[in-house]
């Protein structure tokens, strides 16, 4: 019993300690407003261009959780280093109106358009898997790549080239 009990007591201890660390990152780094700012900041947007603004600490990860929607219904999502203020992670949804045409813009011409959209060169992009997926709402095409540390996914619409949805994190 003793053995039980002195488990549970260093499986506590440990926990209470990565607690601990985590608060204390939050303590020393940044404020929810902090976080805020820098999400609002890459996206371009003020606060008053935004609906539904949540920011969240997760204190075990370390991190806050910045998301909102902009005017156009465009959905962001961010992870933010509460240490340091670093992006971790990044998505964005369009609201993209989807067509149930059939025509398909081709694997090549959904990787330039990804290259066009993120900066980064068709070359690294084409190094990366481009999968095209049938729907209902139209086809599209999932495309994935790392460059510079980071692992990218995009989706683009089959029919016309558009960007429905982006993703981006840093490779830790």
């Amino acid at each position: 019993m003793k053995k039980i009990t002195r488990r549970i007591m260093t499986v506590m201890l440990s926990m209470m300690m990565v607690f601990a660390l985590s608060i204390s990152a939050f303590a020393e780094g940044m404020t929810q407003e902090q976080a805020m700012n820098i999400a609002l900041g890459d996206a371009g947007l003020a606060a008053s261009d935004v609906i539904g603004l949540k920011v969240e600490a997760d204190t075990e990860d370390g991190v806050f959780e910045v998301d909102f929607t902009n005017s156009k219904k465009t959905e962001y999502d961010y992870e933010i280093s509460a240490a340091d203020g670093t992006i971790l992670e990044k998505s964005v949804e369009y609201k993209v109106a989807r067509s149930k045409s059939k025509k398909k813009i081709g694997k090549k011409a959904a990787q330039k358009k990804v290259a066009k959209a993120s900066g980064i060169e068709y070359s690294v992009v084409s190094k990366g898997s481009c999968k095209y997926k049938k729907s209902r709402k139209g086809g599209k095409y999932e495309i994935k790549f790392r460059s510079g540390g980071c692992k990218y996914e995009y989706e683009i619409l089959a029919s016309n080239g558009k960007v429905l949805e982006y993703d981006w994190e840093l490779i830790r």
